[in-house]
């Protein structure tokens, strides 16, 4: 592949810098930005069973503030 140099302002290249994600270079970052580039896919199959530890207790407060929620959802688009 070839490369070319380009100038840019020391504040662009740190404000590109922070968007740097691991092992990922500047010119990764600019496809990225500009939709060249897509990110890979998460795997929603590693989120399953991640509560499964959890204590009964919370998992009620989880489902009733989850109920609450609805509820307020369902009266203000009612």
């Amino acid at each position: 592949m070839t490369h070319k140099t380009i100038d840019i302002s020391e504040d662009v290249y740190n404000r590109l810098n922070e968007k740097k994600k691991d092992n990922e270079t500047i010119s990764d970052v600019i496809e990225r930005i500009m939709g060249i580039k897509e990110e890979p896919k998460k795997d929603i199959r590693k989120a399953f069973g991640l509560w499964k530890d959890l204590p009964k207790e919370l998992l009620e407060i989880m489902k009733s503030a989850h109920k609450e929620m609805r509820e307020e959802i369902k009266q203000k688009f009612s």
